[in-house]
């Protein structure tokens, strides 16, 4: 079978435009994927170490400030770093300067506007904390803002090597922060403030990836009105993105203990680092690969599909050996205290399983310029959350919502496959097997697992389940 595949693939080679020029992108990739998975680890590490010196419901505090400040700037979000990348005058002094300086004034907006956020979310939330803990966080706008815009001019000029260094180097000294200062002060305090150090350290390193000397404040009518118009698609799609990507967290804040929330964060945690890891590849391999194609329709597909189902193969082994063992494996690196995280992301990668299939189809989407059906799927995913959420808490409690998760995945992925089926790339039958094929890996693996003593078995996810609602 492999055979086969390979020759198929060595066939499509023309087709796929894969011409000895595209080594420079498999390179790119490479360095892209590898620090990207390694600071996945250091990401995963870290979230280990300091749960063991962080109560719960501290981690689920720090998961609801996270996703009110991710939210503002993602709600305010005219794609600047975007319009650097993408405009051919990006490169300009006076086009950067202009982003840097409207940078700077939304992260000053930012600031005050989180500020005054603080008290009615903290009605809203019926946490008093708020009333202090938004406003300490709130000088992270102010540090992102004046961060010097080198990363985009890097990604611009094709430079992923610096750029993987830079955010893998960041990412290590924030998780050595952030351990220590849990350590020494094991309160909500460690994870702001080491939250702050991280971001003043990434914004002072960002003036020595270029010619700081360059810069100026400048506000360049031409460019900005280039900015702002580009900036308003990147505005509604990040609504859109960041609602269906954080709705449930905002629920559930609402809902649950603060603790319980905490080891929601846990397993969403694993859960995410596995699908970014693939959805990152999906881009910098699948996307421009499809974008270079010479042809489009049916050819374009019988050229991909033995690529496809070869990665789907290997995704579907490997997320099944997760699933299998994901909450034994929680409980062996989580103490007593995040008792119930495991049945968590077991769930939650049955709904990746549908987010990964969602994120092949949105490369196909993307490569063949087709960026709407893109917007059309996080919103069917959007709307299952906010009708589906409420309604499953109100008459079956918290274990059934981790369900409608799934099923939101499920129906995103499919909003994309009507999409992909009417511009000719219909893979409904493959997708329909290699999901039969995880599932029925998933219950051998949990089953043999159990036969060498190292699980429960099927069963016993059963009981799980039904722990999660008393």
């Amino acid at each position: 079978m492999l055979q086969k595949y390979a020759r198929a693939l060595m066939n499509r080679r023309i087709e796929l435009n894969l011409q000895p020029k595209h080594t420079q992108l498999l390179k790119n990739a490479a360095w892209v994927a590898a620090p990207f998975a390694l600071s996945q680890f250091i990401r995963l590490g870290t979230s280990v170490a300091v749960a063991w010196f962080l109560a719960p419901e501290l981690l689920g505090l720090m998961l609801l400030i996270n996703t009110l400040r991710t939210g503002a700037e993602l709600l305010t979000d005219v794609g600047i770093g975007q319009s650097i990348v993408g405009n051919k005058k990006g490169n300009n002094p006076e086009f950067y300067n202009t982003a840097w300086t409207i940078q700077i004034i939304r992260g000053i907006v930012l600031f005050f506007l989180l500020c005054a956020a603080a008290g009615p979310a903290a009605t809203i939330f019926e946490n008093p904390q708020l009333n202090t803990l938004l406003p300490a966080v709130a000088p992270i706008f102010l540090l992102t803002g004046f961060t010097a815009p080198s990363q985009f001019l890097l990604q611009k000029s094709l430079d992923v090597r610096t750029q993987s260094i830079f955010d893998l180097s960041i990412s290590a000294f924030g998780a050595l922060v952030q351990i220590a200062l849990a350590w020494a002060i094991p309160s909500i305090w460690a994870l702001i403030i080491g939250l702050l150090v991280t971001a003043a350290c990434s914004a002072a390193v960002s003036y020595v990836l270029m010619d700081w000397r360059t810069l100026r404040f400048k506000l360049d009518a031409d460019s900005a009105k280039e900015i702002f118009l580009f900036g308003r698609w990147i505005f509604v799609s990040s609504i859109v993105y960041f609602l269906s990507l954080n709705f449930d967290r905002l629920y559930f804040a609402s809902i649950i203990p603060l603790s319980t929330l905490g080891i929601y964060g846990i397993a969403r945690t694993f859960s995410e680092s596995i699908l970014m890891l693939f959805f990152r590849l999906c881009q910098i391999i699948a996307f421009p690969m499809i974008s270079a194609a010479k042809t489009r329709g049916s050819d374009l597909r019988r050229a991909i599909q033995p690529i496809r189902s070869l990665a789907l193969i290997g995704v579907a082994i490997v997320l099944a050996v997760l699933v299998a063992v994901a909450d034994e494996f929680i409980d062996l690196i989580y103490d007593a205290r995040y008792e119930g995280a495991g049945i968590i992301m077991t769930i939650l990668l049955l709904g990746a399983w549908f987010a990964i299939l969602a994120s092949i189809a949105d490369a196909i989407m993307m490569g063949i310029g087709e960026p709407a059906g893109v917007a059309v799927a996080n919103g069917t995913k959007l709307l299952i959350l906010v009708i589906g959420l409420p309604l499953t808490a109100a008459s079956l409690g918290f274990a059934a919502c981790l369900g409608i998760l799934v099923f939101a995945e499920l129906f995103r992925y499919m909003a994309l496959m009507v999409g992909n089926r009417r511009l000719g790339f219909g893979f409904s039958r493959q997708d329909l097997m290699m999901t039969i094929l995880f599932i029925a890996l998933a219950f051998i693996f949990r089953q043999t697992s159990m036969l060498m003593g190292l699980t429960g078995g099927v069963a016993s996810w059963v009981e799980q389940v039904k722990a999660l609602n008393v």
